[in-house]
């Protein structure tokens, strides 16, 4: 009985050990980046526990033990890849499926021609968006999520956080500018600012840094490896651009402590300088990214997530690993898990000869140990399979779209936190659901603007805040309060004429006329308002802009016309002393006639000026290149602008009447010059309305060339404007009023102007003038 024994456990060891030697071999291709821009050497620890727990396991590939070629290094390398590929191919071992290349740059040309050896191809590493197109990439598939929504998963931070403004400076390298072109499209959906660099690796900094609004950019996006913002973040701590008044943001796809591995050997970076610009920095990662936060669930592996990071902390504890970066080792685990799962499907469906969707290609069903790179319908089945995976994996489910990639659209939001003198934590705060319409961002449970933010309120993002410049207060006060005296003036002027309108004095100047060149300065001191102060509203200012220059013509116009008129009649009395036929004197019905003519011409050049619609008059913006731009007392930039109420056009037509008002200027001074020797008391008003027209030729200088060339220097303008408007409103009233007040005071009756016409005839003598009908009838009008 126990000879039987012994004999029956002998044939079962035998039985055991046959079984496990009888198990084939399947390898598959392994490469992956050691060297270069971005390392990930910490994938082939994973892969070592990922396989040793798949072979341990009599439920997947229960009859083959699976393993990897030699590791080769693509050194992140577009050509170095492709020849290390080569050399998998060109092997003594027929590998089954390539795990590789390592970074987008790598496995881009790779996949574009793995499927002509009948093999899938799956990384582990590379995220870039142009690995979906299934036209060019046959048999590709990655458990990495693509970075096809980075772009989008930015711009919804910055609305969130309401930031117009970003600064970005990406990697010359294909990864990043695919990247690049995501965020830029965006950007442009959501109307943000994008102030966009591409470096060259191991290229000078200084464009980015040393352009003439770096400061303003207070929101900033590095968009490559972390040697490289490495590099860009030690710059920005030697230019100050870092701590609570900056926000960086980085691809958190990194490793931890990924900048230890540099900033151990430089003395002017120090782990030390990088944990203070470290700190606060935040950053977008796909969900699928990491492990599970769940750490209950149990996943296909049959390891929780905290059982996963738990082994991966005692693998890299492993000597033979101590040099080994560590970056996504979830998805490394899944990776190889898919390899396994996906194989291990194949062999079923060739053991049951389903080689459905494959039917007609060359090629046979044979087991996955006799693959070989010319059996396509064998390829196909293994394609389909992969195809068709759907498990729990370390990083959630995996399944793979028709374009060989994981359907995620759930972007994290994490920040980096400072737990202690040497460390620092990577915290998940919020994430964003990516869809057509909308985009979707919430907070995580216990996250919010306080625990993100000192003072729970989002750093200002630099982006200047427009302001219209207004004229200067003082400006605006002074001369509103002179115009308002001048209002009174004239409305003290205007009972004077209607009370003393009857007095010999007052009515020999014409009072009707005088009431016109009340009005008329009535609208000038109204100007003054409209001239003096800015609105800070386009639609407001360009009001202003037309009603001011209405009030500016017509009153002038009204005021000057009525003064041309009384000069011209003068300088026809004493120059016209033989008139054909018998004069009886100009009436002041003719004049007004004339007063008439002379403003409707004006305002007739108004008129078409701002009818035609190129040359209306408008608000336009315009830099203020005096203060372009200031710092508020609350650290907020202001940027400058003036409200300008010329357009292209409209400097013709307002050319055409200023041209208008000099020619009148020229034959007023001309009348006024050839009646300079006329000095007769009963033409009281003579050589006022004389001194009106000198002074008025300095002031319409004055006023034109505000109004032409100093317009941009607003508070100038204004100025020197507003105080040509007061002087010739004060000039008008005051030259022919106050005379009139002080004469009539001192003598009431006029006898020492009125006492006979002798003082004419006299003072026509003494000019060599013969007395006609026409200045005999001017005198007898009094």
């Amino acid at each position: 009985m126990k000879l039987l024994c012994v004999l029956f456990s002998f044939f079962l060891f035998v039985s055991l050990v046959a079984g496990i030697h009888n198990k084939s071999s399947l390898t598959f291709g392994f490469i992956t980046t050691l060297t270069g821009p971005v390392v990930v050497s910490g994938a082939i620890p994973v892969v070592d526990l990922t396989l040793k727990l798949i072979n341990d396991r009599k439920d997947v590939l229960n009859n083959y033990t699976l393993g990897y070629s030699p590791i080769l290094d693509s050194k992140c390398d577009r050509t170095t890849s492709l020849d290390q590929f080569f050399n998998v191919i060109n092997s003594d071992t027929t590998i089954i499926a390539l795990l590789g290349c390592g970074c987008s740059t790598a496995t881009i040309p790779v996949a574009e021609i793995s499927h002509y050896w009948n093999i899938p191809h799956i990384a582990f590493a590379a995220s870039t968006h142009i690995l979906n197109d299934r036209s060019r990439f046959r048999n590709f598939y990655r458990a990495l999520i693509s970075n096809v929504y980075f772009g989008e998963a930015v711009a919804e931070l910055m609305v969130q956080f309401g930031w117009k403004q970003m600064g970005l400076i990406t990697q010359d390298e294909a990864l990043f500018q695919n990247v690049l072109v995501g965020i830029i499209s965006a950007f442009e959906k959501q109307g943000l600012v994008l102030d966009g660099y591409i470096i060259k690796t191991g290229g000078s900094l200084n464009p980015f840094f040393a352009r003439k609004d770096a400061m303003n950019f207070r929101i900033n996006k590095i968009n490559a490896y972390p040697s490289f913002s490495y590099q860009v973040l030690c710059e920005a701590y030697y230019r100050g651009m870092y701590g609570s008044k900056y926000v960086w943001i980085l691809p958190m796809w990194y490793g931890p402590d990924w900048w230890k591995t540099v900033s151990s050997k430089n003395c002017s970076c120090t782990d030390d300088v990088m944990l203070q610009v470290i700190n606060g920095i935040i950053g977008v990662v796909p969900e699928g990214y990491f492990p599970l936060e769940n750490e209950s669930i149990i996943t296909y592996s049959g390891l929780t997530s905290k059982m996963f990071r738990d082994k991966i902390d005692w693998i890299f504890q492993d000597p033979k690993y101590q040099n080994y970066s560590e970056i996504v080792p979830g998805t490394v685990f899944d990776t190889v898990w898919t390899i396994a799962i996906g194989l291990d499907v194949a062999s079923k469906k060739i053991l049951i000869k389903n080689e459905t969707g494959c039917e007609g290609l060359p090629g046979e069903l044979v087991p996955l140990e006799h693959f070989q790179y010319t059996n396509m319908k064998l390829g196909c089945v293994i394609k389909q399979s992969f195809s068709e995976l759907n498990f729990l994996g370390i990083t959630g489910e995996i399944t793979y779209s028709l374009n060989g990639s994981r359907p995620y659209n759930i972007i994290l939001y994490q920040q980096y936190r400072r737990i202690s003198a040497n460390s620092v934590a990577r915290v998940t705060f919020g994430h964003v659901v990516v869809e057509a319409q909308r985009n979707i961002f919430r907070f995580i449970q216990g996250e919010s603007s306080s625990t993100l933010w000192i003072g729970g309120v989002p750093p200002y993002d630099g982006y200047p805040m427009n302001k219209i410049h207004q004229n200067n207060i003082v400006i605006v006060i002074i001369y509103n309060i002179l115009a308002g005296c001048g209002l009174i003036f004239a409305t003290f002027c205007f009972t004077f004429n209607i009370v003393c309108g009857n007095k010999k004095l007052v009515k020999l100047s014409s009072p009707r006329l005088n009431y016109i060149i009340i009005f008329g300065s009535v609208f000038l001191y109204l100007s003054v308002f409209f001239y003096s102060y800015t609105a800070d509203m386009q639609r407001m200012q360009t009001a202003f802009c037309n009603v001011r220059l209405w009030l500016f013509s017509l009153g002038y116009n009204l005021c000057f016309s009525v003064i041309l008129a009384r000069t011209w009649r003068v300088y026809y009395i004493f120059n016209n002393p033989k008139p054909k036929k018998k004069s009886t004197g100009i009436k002041d019905w003719i004049l007004i006639l004339m007063v008439l003519c002379i403003v409707a011409i004006d305002m007739t050049i108004i008129t078409i000026g701002t009818t035609i619609p190129l040359s209306r008059m408008s608000a336009t913006f315009t830099n203020d290149t005096i203060h372009p731009q200031t710092v508020t007392d609350d650290g907020l930039i202001q940027k400058n602008f003036l409200l300008l109420c010329h357009t292209k056009n409209s400097f013709y037509w307002l050319s055409i009447s200023f041209c208008y008002k000099a020619f009148l200027q020229i034959c007023a001074i001309f009348m006024a010059f050839h009646t300079r020797n006329v000095d007769v008391k009963v033409l009281n008003e003579s050589k006022e309305i004389a001194a009106i027209i000198y002074i008025n030729s300095i002031i319409l200088v004055l006023i034109a060339v505000a109004e032409l060339a100093l317009e941009s220097n607003h508070d100038a303008y204004a100025a020197l404007f507003g105080l040509g408007l007061l002087i010739e409103a004060t000039l008008f009233l005051g030259f022919i009023f106050i005379p009139k007040i002080f004469f009539l005071y001192f003598d009431p009756q006029g006898t020492k102007i009125f006492n006979h016409k002798t003082t004419i005839v006299a003072a026509l003598s003494q000019a060599k003038i013969e007395p006609t009908n026409a200045i005999l009838s001017y005198a007898g009008t009094v």
